[in-house]
């Protein structure tokens, strides 16, 4: 149990620090009860566990990347919170994440309409989509009433129709995308900054090599969305997250 607490305790403190902790600081920091001499002793176990790392230039330590990812399976459960719109922006920045939604919608294909053989409308009640007239694809849209927005885009990239495709795009919103420039230069940046991003990622933790993406649902303004943060693993998402709730 003490080993599970100094490993918690020295993760929470190194997120809000970003400096290597010593047994002494540690001790101090989080109140703990126990003396530094036993902190120390749990430092070595957990540095042969690999839960933690000693820094050299320092008697410091930080939490590894396997702690870290362990710690936020156990912490990031954020689901359908009411977020404050307005704060998300200044958030992203501050704590250096790229963040992005988009609202869930369970729009579906009310009616095809042909206007003078020039467009097709495709309405879905809260929104349309406008595609040019042919007979052909006045037809294959017309089996598709009833169906779901997000089904019929999934045939539309099956049958590869890339033009209309790019009509089946839901508004997003991306905030703090130099992030993605600045680290992320081998990625295709294009995606992230679609709704291509939201198939890329599932719900809940993905990890790469040094970032951490997590998916989940917020509320804002009384409309359910799609959120993904995405930033560096020694981010304090808990904090973020906290940041940008909306004050009961």
């Amino acid at each position: 149990m003490k080993k599970e607490i100094i490993l918690d305790s020295l993760i929470k403190t190194y997120l809000n620090k970003h400096n290597p902790i010593s047994s002494n600081e540690l001790k101090e920091i989080c109140e703990l009860s126990f003396s530094a001499s036993t902190i120390r002793n749990y430092f070595q176990k957990l540095d042969e566990e690999g839960l933690i790392i000693k820094v050299h230039i320092s008697s410091g330590r930080i939490p590894s990347k396997e702690a870290i990812r362990n710690y936020w399976y156990e912490h990031l459960k954020y689901d359908k919170i009411n977020i404050n719109i307005s704060k998300v922006d200044y958030v992203s920045k501050k704590y250096d994440v790229f963040i992005t939604m988009r609202q869930k919608s369970e729009l579906k294909l009310e009616s095809v309409l042909r206007v003078r053989d020039r467009y097709i409308i495709l309405d879905f009640g809260e929104s349309e989509i406008v595609v040019r007239y042919s007979k052909e694809m006045f037809l294959f849209f017309t089996q598709f009433i009833n169906y779901s927005f997000e089904d019929i885009k999934k045939v539309l990239i099956t049958l590869k129709l890339n033009k209309i495709i790019d009509k089946f795009q839901r508004p997003i919103m991306s905030f703090n995308k130099n992030y993605l420039y600045r680290n992320y230069k081998n990625l295709s940046v294009d995606d992230f900054l679609s709704d291509a991003i939201f198939t890329i990622f599932e719900y809940g933790l993905s990890f790469g090599s040094h970032y951490l993406a997590y998916k989940t649902d917020v509320v804002s303004q009384d409309k359910e969305n799609e959120f993904i943060v995405i930033g560096d693993i020694y981010k304090n998402y808990v904090d973020i997250f906290e940041s940008i709730k909306e004050e009961k």
